[in-house]
């Protein structure tokens, strides 16, 4: 049982989180932002973190690493989401300084801390947004602790609760329920939570390429922007401001009173000092009497000011380029083997997904998939059924096209399934009901080596001997491939009856191999007509399927 952070713990938790920003970088940027639908809160959170990183130099005491953590955000916070977030860890980070040893009690409050100095660091504060899923998160998460809660626990609460919270977004703020998506902040804090829980429970994430600093400079066409255009949206304007004595009494130095004055020049304000440095960020049109009037404190250490209507007509412009290249409908579906891939593709999948080894695709990988096939019609063959839940959720998420998950539970259900459609109908209804039958007309098994011992009330099977299933039922042991397949079949019910069967190999087994089984199987069983497909999949030696 883990409950105290180390300063090895704290570190790994954050490059995890990293990690898994990375991942889902493209996910939250797809979702609209307020005010504008910029779609660049993914990188703006990834860099910012990026940046925290960087400027950790200390290795064991966890409240000075958190200081430094948030510190680096400071400085390399981009956009909304970028500056809140960097004001929620520097809220962490105060409530752990000082802290001799940091334990679920002492992380609970730095939590509370984190989010409180979020809201104070926003002007006004708005609903529905990150501020909304971190306040919600740790405050009715804790409520879940016991006293034989570790870290893990914590973090699983706290995610549910934010989860939660995130799926609410849209009913707290119109403009999020007006786009049919949610809060890409929030989006991108639970993101970081489901980091920190891998990182506790040791999963791995896949290697990501660190941020290159230069980011390209954006393309102005004549089609975004010209000379007709009207400025609707302003500027988005920040900069860290330095503030100088010979300019200002910095120890007494009127927040207040400039945020006012930012107030009346603007909106979506989010300004904090910070020692010597004052953080801005601003939508303004007339950037100049911002510019101007901050000079009157200090100088910019840092300055960065878009045109909010040319990334709006540029989005809006792209959508409608999207809209009229749509088409009217593509199938997805997941699997594993680059035989499997072949294979769906050449039954008429638009785009099949790599499910790897463990066929554990997520919702944000999904919605990415949604958007590459960019058809007003989606249909997705799980293939697994531990992909169920996040195809659906995805399903929700997603407003621009129709989505229709079939729940095809192993990847010869999928097969069967296409292989019984007439994709070519026109009609959604009349193709989704004959998916449906189709994967409900296949029992599915499989042979695979046992990874460890495993007995039930039937069969007693030692490590590294092969077993099958069937249905997920566990019906036989051999140590040979071939007899633990021959096996399952007599396992099978009424199997004299059946007439389809399909063996799709993977890569442990070779042709000849197969092709043996295939012909003893029909000599054995001789209504049964028996195919074999190349799957090179990994895990599961042969999957079977065989008309119920």
């Amino acid at each position: 049982m883990n409950n105290v952070i180390t300063g090895e713990i704290f570190l790994d938790l954050l490059h995890k989180a990293y990690q898994n920003l990375c991942l889902n970088c493209k996910s939250i940027n797809d979702l609209n932002v307020f005010p504008v639908p910029d779609g660049d809160t993914g990188s703006n959170m990834k860099v910012t973190f990026f940046h925290g990183l960087e400027n950790i130099k200390e290795q064991d005491n966890v409240p000075l690493m958190a200081e430094q953590f948030a510190q680096g955000m400071l400085f390399g916070a981009r956009g909304n989401s970028g500056v809140l977030l960097s004001q929620y860890f520097k809220g962490i980070a105060n409530g752990l300084k000082g802290k001799e040893k940091v334990d679920i009690s002492t992380l609970i409050q730095a939590m509370i801390e984190g989010y409180k100095n979020a809201y104070d660091s926003t002007v006004v504060p708005v609903e529905g947004t990150i501020l909304t899923v971190a306040r919600e998160g740790i405050e009715k998460g804790k409520l879940e602790v016991t006293s034989t809660s570790d870290l893990t626990d914590l973090f699983l609460a706290v995610y549910d609760a934010m989860r939660i919270s995130l799926d609410n977004t849209p009913n707290l703020l119109p403009v999020l329920k007006d786009a049919g998506v949610i809060d890409s902040g929030g989006k991108g804090l639970l993101v970081i939570l489901e980091g920190f829980i891998k990182s506790l429970r040791h999963e791995d994430i896949q290697a990501v390429q660190e941020w290159e600093n230069h980011a390209p400079s954006p393309t102005i066409t004549s089609i975004a922007f010209d000379e007709n255009s009207e400025l609707v949206y302003g500027y988005c304007t920040e900069f860290l401001l330095q503030l100088q004595n010979s300019k200002t009494d910095i120890p007494h130095f009127d927040l207040k009173a400039f945020i006012s004055f930012l107030s009346e020049h603007g909106d979506s304000i989010v300004c904090f000092q910070n020692g010597s440095i004052v953080k801005v960020h601003i939508h303004t049109k007339k950037p100049y009497e911002i510019i101007e009037f901050a000079q009157r404190y200090g100088e910019f250490v840092a300055f960065k000011m878009e045109n909010m209507s040319l990334q709006h007509n540029e989005v809006v412009y792209k959508k409608q380029e999207k809209n009229q290249q749509k088409k009217e409908r593509a199938i997805i579906a997941v699997c594993q083997g680059e035989g499997m891939k072949k294979i769906f593709s050449d039954l008429g999948c638009d785009l099949v997904l790599d499910g790897s080894s463990t066929m554990n695709t997520s919702t944000a990988e999904f919605l990415d998939a949604f958007e590459k096939v960019n058809a007003k019609t989606i249909f997705l063959l799980t293939n697994e059924s531990n992909l169920i839940m996040s195809a659906n959720q995805a399903k929700n998420l997603y407003k621009d096209a129709q989505v229709r998950v079939i729940e095809t539970k192993t990847m010869q259900e999928g097969y069967f399934a296409l292989s019984m459609a007439v994709l070519t109908t026109e009609n959604d209804d009349e193709l989704e009901e004959m998916l449906l039958t189709g994967k409900n007309q296949i029992l599915s098994c499989f042979i695979a080596a046992s990874s460890r011992d495993v007995q039930n009330e039937e069969v007693h099977s030692k490590k590294g001997d092969y077993i099958g299933y069937v249905d997920s039922k566990l019906v036989c042991s051999h140590p040979e491939r071939k007899q633990a397949t021959l096996a399952l079949f007599s396992k099978i019910e009424n199997i004299d009856e059946k007439e389809i069967c399909f063996l799709m190999y993977g890569k442990q087994v070779s042709k000849e191999e197969v092709e043996e089984i295939q012909k003893e199987l029909m000599d054995i069983y001789p209504y049964l007509e028996v195919g074999i497909l190349e799957g090179k999949q990994d895990v599961y030696d042969i999957l079977i399927g065989v008309n119920r």
